[in-house]
C-alpha cells in the first residue's frame, strides 16, 4: 500500500511541476502579493469554511453531492483550461457524469490526481515559500487536533468516501479500501512548486534543488505515516507527517548549500 500511495504522490508532484509554466503563462495566480503571510490565514479560513459546510450538509446528502460535483466540475475545468482550451469543458463534464453515475476507483484516482496536481501548481505559483511554510504548520496542527481530539476529520472523510468524489485516493483491498486524502498530496506539493517557482537555485535535471529536497522530505514523511498505519491501523492525520517532511526537506537544501 505504501508504495502505491507514494507513487501517486510522486506523480502528482511531477505533474504539478510540469504544469507550472502553463499556469504562469495563463496568469492563474490566486494572490496578488505572493509574499504576504496573511494569504496563509485566508487559505486556512477557506479550508475551515469548506470543512464546516460539508459537516453541516451531511444530513442533506443530495445537496452535498450536488455541491461536491459542481465544485469538481469547476475545478477540473479550471485546471485543464490552459492545456485544452474550450475542450476542457467537455472533459470536465464527462469525468463528473461518469463519477456520478458509474463511479469506479480508477476514475476517482485519475480525477483526484488532476485536482491535486492542478491545485498544487496554482497555489504554488501564488505563494512564496515562507507563507506556504506558515500554512503547512497551521494545517499540520489542525489536522492532528481534528483527527485525535475532535475527530471531525474522520467524520468528514467517511462522508466524502460515501459520495465517491475525487477528494480521496482509493486503493481497493480484500480487507477494505485504503484511502489517502487529496489534501495530504496537495499541501506539501504547494511548497514543492513554490520552491521550484520562486527560489533561485541550481537544477538537478529539470527540478531545482530546494524543490527536490522538499519532495524527498514529503515522501519520507508519507512513507513513515503509511508504515505507522500498516502497523497500528486506525485513522492518523497525514499532514503532520508530510508537511513536516516538506518543511525539513526545504530547509535541508539551504543547509547543504552553506
Amino acid at each position: 500500500m505504501r508504495f502505491l500511495f507514494a507513487g501517486i504522490f510522486l506523480i502528482a508532484s511531477l505533474l504539478a511541476i510540469a504544469a507550472t509554466p502553463a499556469y504562469e503563462e495563463a496568469g492563474m495566480v490566486v494572490f496578488e502579493n505572493p509574499a504576504d503571510i496573511t494569504n496563509s490565514v485566508l487559505y486556512f479560513g477557506l479550508i475551515m469554511a469548506f470543512t464546516a459546510f460539508i459537516l453541516l450538509a451531511v444530513r442533506y446528502k443530495k445537496l452535498l453531492v450536488a455541491v461536491i460535483y459542481v465544485l469538481t466540475f469547476v475545478s477540473i475545468y479550471y485546471i485543464l483550461t490552459p492545456f485544452l482550451n474550450f475542450v476542457a469543458i467537455a472533459v470536465a463534464l464527462a469525468i463528473v457524469v461518469v463519477l456520478a453515475f458509474k463511479p469506479n476507483w480508477l476514475l476517482i484516482n485519475v480525477a483526484a490526481l488532476l485536482l491535486s496536481a492542478g491545485i498544487a501548481a496554482i497555489f504554488g505559483i501564488s505563494l512564496e515559500p515562507l507563507p506556504v511554510i506558515v500554512l503547512l504548520a497551521i494545517l499540520a496542527a489542525y489536522d492532528a487536533v481534528s483527527v485525535y481530539k475532535t475527530k471531525h476529520m474522520i467524520s468528514l472523510a467517511e462522508s466524502v468516501a460515501g459520495i465517491k468524489a475525487p477528494m480521496l485516493f482509493v486503493i481497493p483491498r480484500k480487507n477494505g479500501n485504503a484511502y489517502m486524502g487529496v489534501g495530504d498530496v496537495v499541501m506539501p506539493n504547494i511548497l514543492v512548486v513554490s520552491a521550484q517557482h520562486f527560489v533561485d537555485a541550481p537544477k538537478f535535471f529539470f527540478i531545482k534543488l530546494p524543490a527536490l529536497t522538499t519532495l524527498i522530505g514529503s515522501l519520507v514523511g508519507l512513507v513513515i505515516l503509511l508504515a505507522i498505519i500498516e502497523k497500528k491501523g486506525g485513522a492518523h492525520p497525514g499532514l503532520p507527517f508530510v508537511n513536516f517532511g516538506a518543511i525539513v526537506g526545504f530547509a535541508a537544501s539551504f543547509a547543504t548549500s552553506v
